[in-house]
């Protein structure tokens, strides 16, 4: 069998790191949590997870910023953004970072599916794939 992709999750409310914990640990390992951007560049390299999920808004540093600094360093770590951000150039910044997929919070697609389809997108080849209320895909 596969080995469990490892990600890093990364939220300035704890009640949505417990949510997508509990959404991804079955099939995911949650390798740990991150509350601003800052802590989330320090875990990551510490960690080495395969996959970020992030939010953008958060104290200290943004994710966008965080995801900048990070790619420094993990160039191979893939980044989900997961954000109630839905204005087209936050979306294009987030890619402009290196994100492999943007998922906006509360989208009517269920989070793991919409995860699964980025890891599985981001894996097969590297496109870029937004989803959930109005993303449009960066064609």
């Amino acid at each position: 069998p596969m080995k469990r992709l490892r990600i890093l999750l990364c939220d300035d409310e704890s009640q949505m790191l417990s949510l997508l914990q509990s959404v991804l640990e079955p099939e995911y390992s949650v390798v740990g949590t991150a509350e601003d951007g800052q802590a989330l560049i320090a875990a990551a390299q510490a960690l080495r997870p395969d996959l970020v999920l992030t939010d953008i808004e958060m104290p200290r540093m943004d994710g966008i910023e965080a995801v900048q600094e990070l790619r420094k360093t993990l160039p191979d770590c893939r980044v989900i953004f997961h954000t109630s951000r839905t204005e087209p150039e936050v979306m294009a910044a987030a890619f402009s970072a290196g994100a492999s997929g943007y998922l906006i919070k509360g989208s009517a697609q269920s989070l793991i599916s919409a995860i699964r389809t980025v890891v599985r997108q981001a894996w097969d080849r590297d496109e870029e794939l937004a989803i959930g209320r109005s993303a449009q895909p960066m064609l």
